[in-house]
């Protein structure tokens, strides 16, 4: 019985993110200096690869405006740069994740700004990009709103997130994860307890109640692809305006 019921506290409690999304911020600028390390190792280097897959998925048309939404430090707006495009924009609510992005990516131009209201004009964007953001979202709706005022008509919007793997056993294990391993090496590496338990509880919490499609398609814009990584634990969502 003590074991069925620890196996149940484990994979069947509620996790709500502690932190209240307008905190976030300063949440990633407290973690900014071990951020991409912390990528690295709780992915398993494999967060290189998923940046590579990314770019390959959207690399079927020219885009001469991207705008990187939550882009942190920059890594995933490194790999965009090998479509060639015109202008990039690195857009954030993280000023110091910004900072580092800045040594990375020396001809972006860099907004810090939340995805709500975006300081960018109305059909000047051909591709937006996302990756692991958009679960940090205050409004996801009105974010998602912004997406579509801001792209131009043709333009597609791309988003990699963390999701919930379909098959049981996987599942076990990916919950396993997230409940154990990654809060130990968050605390490791950062020293910022709050920040991984956040991230461990957001995960949980998003993938379990939101179908980014379906919110997307919504304002407006019609689905290209879904493609899944890793069993299906992370997903590249792919619209088009």
């Amino acid at each position: 019985m003590k074991a069925c019921s620890q196996a149940f506290f484990l994979f069947n409690m509620t996790h709500k993110p502690k932190i209240a999304k307008k905190d976030t911020p300063k949440m990633f600028d407290g973690i900014a200096g071990t951020y991409d390390k912390l990528n690295h190792i709780l992915s398993f280097g494999m967060d290189k690869r998923w940046r590579r897959v990314f770019v390959k998925n959207i690399a079927f048309q020219e885009y001469r405006n991207i705008a990187d939404i939550a882009s942190g430090t920059g890594d995933l707006l490194v790999e965009l740069q090998k479509l060639s495009s015109k202008k990039y924009y690195a857009v954030d609510p993280a000023a110091k994740m910004l900072e580092i992005a800045k040594s990375k990516l020396p001809h972006a131009e860099f907004i810090v700004s939340g995805a709500e209201s975006l300081p960018l004009d109305e059909n000047s964007i051909d591709l937006i990009t996302v990756s692991f953001g958009i679960r940090n979202f205050a409004d996801l709706g009105q974010s998602f709103s912004e997406f579509y005022r801001v792209l131009n008509t043709g333009g597609i919007v791309s988003i990699m997130e963390f999701a919930r793997p379909k098959f049981f056993l996987f599942r076990w294990g990916h919950r396993l994860y997230l409940r154990l391993f990654l809060p130990i090496i968050g605390r490791l590496v950062s020293r910022d307890k709050k920040a991984y338990k956040y991230l461990q509880a957001s995960i949980f919490d998003f993938a379990k109640n939101v179908d980014v499609i379906q919110l997307l398609e919504a304002k407006g814009f019609t689905k290209r692809n879904v493609k899944k990584l890793l069993l299906g634990s992370v997903n590249i969502y792919t619209v088009v305006k």
